[in-house]
């Protein structure tokens, strides 16, 4: 009964701070905060004495969390990293959802595996950076896929005559998301004054790509030094599909060894899984008997650093 009340304090707990950390501002003051944030970097950037303007730095409505990760330092980081996944979430809602994530495993576990309790309420709280983690990288994989379009389209508007502005406002329109959105956001920041240098390094900043940092460190030194703007861009297109072309190929190629490692992580599982229902009175001991316990948690950390030794060696980057 006593651990019944205490889940029920800590859901309820868990669910009042979510409440008091939700952001009810205003989208449109919101909008204006990022756009005062990201003048007030470009100053910071040129090494200058800048205004003193209100940014959106808030990482948590609750003021000793947010003192907390300021503290940390890693704050700002966890923040554009959510961003990177297309998520508005402050980060302090975030941890606060990992949290709770965590505490709600650790507790559950206990019930049925008192051994287990600290390593379940670990898994279940990276379980939230494991979600988040495969959206920014969709997310980042949808965007270098569509980033040649993007470029091929703003080289057929620059021989059109058209200037960069309405160039990056063509894409915005025609494109889907997310390039739509960053380029967007770097059509906004250029019609509210900032220059081109400080708008192409805040797209580099906030997509972590390769390519992308081609095409700012292009537009960059075309714009400093002259050139055809249109003949680069092609070139860097043409260099960006074939980087992506090879990618798919290296993806082919290590197919196999893909498809090993999950087969090898999926067959331990899979056995015990059987085993309970071929033989549940020889398999049972292994969750009753503590040196049981102990052997199932060196299976499963033996399992996830294999996990990570066989995604390094199937991982190849070009």
């Amino acid at each position: 009964m006593i651990l019944y009340i205490l889940i029920f304090a800590v859901v309820a707990a868990l669910i009042f701070g979510l409440g008091l950390s939700w952001d009810k501002g205003d989208e449109r003051i919101e909008k204006l905060r990022e756009r005062l944030m990201l003048v007030e970097q470009a100053e910071q950037r040129e090494s200058r004495a800048s205004l003193t303007l209100i940014r959106d730095d808030l990482l948590s409505e609750i003021p000793a969390l947010h003192r907390w990760l300021n503290q940390m330092g890693r704050g700002t980081a966890l923040k554009l990293w959510l961003r990177q996944a297309g998520m508005e979430m402050r980060p302090g809602k975030f941890l606060m959802l990992c949290g709770g994530f965590s505490l709600i495993g650790g507790l559950l576990a206990l019930i049925w595996l008192p051994w287990y309790g600290f390593a379940a309420g670990a898994l279940a709280g990276i379980l939230p950076y494991a979600q988040v983690g495969r959206r920014r990288t969709k997310r980042l994989e949808g965007f270098q896929a569509q980033f040649p379009d993007a470029i091929d389209l703003l080289v057929r508007a620059s021989r059109a005559g058209h200037p960069p502005s309405a160039a990056l406002e063509l894409i915005c329109q025609e494109m889907p998301e997310p390039t739509a959105g960053e380029f967007r956001q770097l059509f906004d920041q250029q019609r509210f004054g900032l220059p081109l240098r400080d708008c192409l390094l805040n797209l580099a900043e906030r997509i972590p790509l390769v390519d992308v940092q081609f095409f700012a460190t292009s537009m960059i030194i075309q714009r400093e030094s002259g050139g055809n703007l249109a003949e680069i861009l092609e070139k860097l297109s043409h260099l960006i599909r074939e980087r992506v072309k090879i990618m798919r190929q290296v993806k082919t190629h290590t197919a196999q060894g893909r498809m090993t490692m999950w087969v090898l992580v999926a067959m331990a599982p899979v056995m015990l899984i059987v085993m309970l229902f071929l033989n549940r009175s020889l398999t049972l001991p292994l969750f009753q008997d503590p040196m049981g316990q102990a052997m199932l948690g060196g299976a499963a950390v033996m399992q996830i650093i294999g996990i990570f030794l066989l995604r390094k060696i199937v991982a190849i980057e070009v």
